[in-house]
């Protein structure tokens, strides 16, 4: 994570136009990303992509494009390149929106593209879902959470809004079910509502975290995550969280990460070695890095697994990444890099300002 402040939690967050909203993985690229055949994905209202995406283009931004389309029921091979195919998905989705057809992605286009229908209920378990459901949301899973609550006897409105209605009934359910009466809807509450097994904390692997961390990065490149200022720093929960607009400095603007469920770069390295069975490394970079259970290594020593700082020595990192190994001499690592992109496998050199490699003991 880029440095930040403490964490603000915005009161409302309407779903809006934003980040690779549809976290739902697909049977796609990022495998391909993995292999470098194919450009990274970049969200299209970075100003690095142009504003109107059109045939002949070649980059990340047309890599977005077409997974994008794919979420909306094309069938396009993801290579990057606005061909012929892509012309027609393009077509045939705004003639399906009621847009003008002239298979231009502009303005328009790429609102509809990213645009989520909030009364569409998303299961809490989704990735798409924040790990932790909070009052002020508004989306699909709000939705989902609306219809289980009336399932368990509740009268609420369905409107997809996490407001006064809904945290009153989330409370009272949480009572009766003997769990904390915290309106917030945590991993417990969500397994209750649907009946399903309690969370438990992940067992730890000892030696074994470090390919279980490598493993799991590598299945999140096909989980569409994108970055988010601030995800997963919630206090107790680890995974996908809606962030933070303070302190925020990414070039969308409007910042969207108060309304954008995602994770930035300690929130997902976070995130891993939490599922890992390794505990809570830390909440932000400056956290994991003075973490006394991190100890640096060097390059030849670093095994697949641990993690790699970026910043400036001794301790002020705005940077963190999963080291996976050197290939053909280079050494590679999957992160979360910025606001705009997803979760990325790529060269440690990408990064600027390398400070070292960490061992969490």
């Amino acid at each position: 994570m880029r440095l930040k402040g403490p964490r603000l939690r915005t009161a409302v967050r309407a779903l809006a136009v934003a980040l690779g909203t549809g976290l739902l993985a697909v049977a796609t690229t990022n495998s391909a990303y993995a292999a470098g055949t194919v450009p990274q994905r970049l969200n299209l209202n970075l100003p690095s992509c142009p504003s109107v995406v059109k045939q002949g283009e070649n980059d990340g931004c047309v890599t977005e494009l077409q997974t994008l389309l794919n979420q909306r029921g094309a069938a396009l091979t993801v290579d990057g390149d606005f061909g012929a195919a892509t012309l027609a998905a393009v077509k045939a989705f705004q003639t399906a929106k009621g847009l003008g057809a002239d298979g231009q992605v502009g303005s328009l286009t790429r609102a509809a593209l990213y645009y989520v229908d909030p009364a569409v209920p998303i299961d809490l378990g989704a990735l798409t879902c924040p790990v932790d459901l909070h009052a002020g949301e508004n989306d699909g899973c709000v939705t989902e959470l609306q219809n289980l609550l009336n399932q368990h006897g509740a009268a609420l409105t369905v409107n997809h809004t996490f407001d006064t209605a809904t945290t009153t009934a989330v409370t009272a359910y949480q009572t009766s079910a003997s769990l904390p009466a915290t309106g917030v809807v945590d991993p417990a509450t969500k397994a209750k509502l649907y009946g399903r097994p309690a969370p438990q904390t992940p067992p730890d692997l000892g030696t074994g975290r470090y390919s279980a961390v490598v493993t799991m990065a590598q299945a999140s490149l096909d989980s569409n995550i994108p970055y988010v200022w601030a995800g997963g720093h919630e206090d107790q929960d680890f995974g996908p969280s809606i962030g933070s607009c303070e302190n925020y400095g990414g070039d969308i603007q409007p910042c969207p990460a108060d309304h954008t469920v995602g994770l930035d770069c300690s929130g997902f390295t976070r995130w891993l070695y939490w599922r890992a069975g390794a505990g809570d490394i830390g909440s932000t970079t400056k956290d994991q890095i003075v973490n006394p259970r991190l100890q640096t290594v060097s390059l030849a020593n670093a095994v697949p697994g641990d993690l790699v700082f970026f910043g400036t020595l001794p301790i002020t990192p705005h940077h963190v990444g999963v080291y996976t190994g050197t290939v053909n001499g280079v050494p590679m690592m999957i992160d979360e890099p910025y606001t705009g992109t997803y979760v990325r496998y790529e060269p440690v050199s990408s990064a600027s300002g390398l400070m070292g490699y960490y061992h969490v003991g």
